[in-house]
């Protein structure tokens, strides 16, 4: 009975939570091509599936001495937008002096139309000749040229006087024949012992034509303009850190009705496109994503993939936008759509972190990973590194080898494999053999003269 108690009791210590593995399953080589006192490592997508906890937690840097080497994960600078400014000069006129009420004002300039051209001169022969203190000023903002943004503005210059302040009514047309309110504003030229303060920009409205009449409210308080500059503002968007792109095979699950695709690892995406081979096609779909196998699909984005190859030319439909954290993908076609080529690539693009650590200890450096219980290593960057902004610049820069399973780590996870795979026939063992312990001591107790 004692042998058969302690069997029992040695079984529920089996049976019992298994040990924690503290220690990191693999690990890679950190290559330093530029040396500073901070190294950036950027994580390729590799990294990520060697993690056993979200948010980069088990992540550790080390030096030859397997001494820790402190890191901290950079932050993601959005792209950068901002507004370029484009000029090009305009032709400005004299106009005539006002003309009586309700008579149209004579144009100083005429439009001749040869074909698809258009072209714009000033009028000659019997035309009066221009007051000596203009009531106003036509300009001709030229044809829009390709690619040109809208214009915002005319930036007036003058002569002179030093100072002055005039007020204006502006109207806008296409032919120099209709003409419509675009607003009415100031300019001014104010001397301070800062130095001279000037409003030169007229703004224009949305639906400004080629054409400006800008009639002075008191042309005698006007300046004597000398030219004009057409503004236009454009924005660019510059991206600072930019996103990492490859391409996934579809996966044997796939069929012409459902194509899947496995990234191997919980991913920060940002947009995912389809590649296929030549032909034009035309595909409305929808996507579904999860980040476990074990998980419900759930739908992440949709929308129209099409590739139109026309007259010795191709055509492409842009990405699909995606913002979500997925490692499974599903690419559904619309029922009424023909069905998708299995050899489909799906390609995909992801925001992957990048690394920052302090060059101290003995080189060579590794990157740890695939530890379950691990605590949070990395530092908070401005932590790490103060000044972060400014020594972003001077940061050294590293890359990643390939990665290797650490063998005791591996052999004590495959240890505790295999024990929690024996747990619960050992556990039906304890009971079965409580059970018959129990139904022999009550058998003893039963019969009679015990």
């Amino acid at each position: 009975m004692r042998l058969l108690l302690e069997t029992m009791f040695a079984a529920l210590l089996l049976s019992g939570p298994a040990l924690a593995v503290s220690e990191h399953r693999y690990s890679a080589n950190i290559s330093v091509q530029q040396p500073a006192a901070f190294v950036q490592l950027p994580l390729p997508a590799s990294a990520y599936a060697r993690l056993l906890q979200p948010g980069l937690v088990d992540l550790r840097i080390v030096d030859a001495n397997g001494a820790n080497v402190p890191f901290a994960v950079l932050p993601w600078r959005e792209a950068q937008t901002e507004a370029v400014e484009q000029q090009r000069a305009v032709a400005l006129y004299t106009l005539p002096r006002r003309p009586a009420a309700g008579t149209a004002w004579p144009m100083p300039v005429e439009v001749l139309v040869q074909g698809d051209r258009i072209s714009v001169r000033q009028r000659g022969g019997n035309a009066a000749p221009p007051p000596a203190v203009p009531p106003g000023w036509l300009f001709d903002l030229g044809p829009q040229q390709r690619n040109e943004p809208a214009a915002t503005a005319l930036r007036l210059a003058w002569s002179g006087p030093a100072e002055f302040s005039a007020a204006y009514l502006l109207e806008s047309s296409d032919d120099l024949r209709s003409w419509r309110a675009a607003g009415r504003g100031q300019v001014l030229a104010l001397a301070s012992p800062a130095g001279p303060l000037t409003q030169a920009l007229v703004p224009l409205p949305a639906d400004a034509g080629r054409f400006l009449r800008l009639v002075w409210s008191d042309p005698a308080a006007a300046p004597a303009l000398s030219g004009a500059m057409r503004v236009a503002a454009q924005e660019r968007s510059t991206a600072v850190d930019s996103t990492t792109a490859w391409s996934v095979a579809a996966s044997a699950a796939s069929t012409p009705k459902a194509l899947h695709f496995d990234l191997g690892a919980v991913l920060p995406l940002v947009q995912i496109d389809l590649q296929g081979g030549p032909g034009t096609r035309v595909t409305p779909l929808r996507v579904e994503g999860r980040q476990r196998s074990d998980e419900a699909w759930r739908p992440v984005t949709q929308g129209v993939v099409y590739q139109i190859d026309a007259a010795g030319s191709s055509s492409r439909s842009p990405p699909l936008p995606l913002r979500a954290e997925l490692r499974y993908l599903r690419v559904l076609p619309d029922e009424r759509a023909a069905p998708l080529d299995l050899g489909t690539q799906l390609l995909v693009q992801a925001r992957l972190a990048s690394l920052v650590f302090a060059s101290q200890g003995q080189p060579p450096f590794k990157l740890l990973a695939g530890a379950a219980d691990a605590r949070p290593g990395a530092l908070p960057a401005t932590t790490l590194v103060p000044l972060l902004e400014d020594e972003r610049p001077r940061f050294g820069r590293a890359t990643l080898g390939d990665w290797q399973e650490v063998a005791v780590v591996a052999s004590q996870v495959a240890a505790e494999q295999r024990q929690a795979a024996l747990r619960p026939w050992l556990l039906w063992t304890v009971l079965l053999a409580g059970v018959a312990a129990l139904g022999s001591m009550v058998w003893r107790l039963a019969r009679p003269g015990s």
